[in-house]
């Protein structure tokens, strides 16, 4: 018995320092502060609504790459990114021809599975309250 309440409170204890680890709050101080999962996945989701007429869900979203720089004082972040959504209509459908939206992202679309992965660049920059 004395052996599972250890296992368990070193399974605690890390689970504690990975999250403080991943959710530290930016401050000037800060360098290894970055958007956060939610916040990427907020901007994808921005970017995916303007361009797609089809209602579609996001099945997967990865993030790497990312990097922080500065540029006229204003802290800057930009990340590689690849999603893969699903949608249920027969075709995938853009809001405007061809998707001006995602030009400048690979845009792959699978008919058969009903699937389509973008995979491309997010930029954002730091204001007052997290990353815009």
């Amino acid at each position: 018995m004395c052996v599972f309440w250890r296992a368990a409170m070193v399974l605690v204890l890390i689970t504690i320092g990975v999250s403080s680890v991943s959710h530290a709050a930016c401050s000037s101080g800060n360098e290894g502060c970055e958007p956060s999962q939610n916040e990427v996945r907020v901007k994808v989701e921005q970017l995916l609504n303007s361009a797609f007429l089809t209602p579609y869900s996001i099945i997967s979203l990865e993030k790497f790459n990312g990097r922080s720089f500065e540029t006229q004082d204003k802290k800057k972040y930009e990340i590689r990114f690849f999603v893969t959504v699903s949608y249920s209509d027969d075709k995938l459908s853009c809001r405007k021809d061809l998707c001006p939206e995602l030009h400048n992202y690979l845009l792959e679309v699978d008919p058969t599975k009903k699937r389509a992965n973008v995979a491309g660049w997010l930029f954002f920059e730091r204001a007052d309250r997290g990353w815009r």
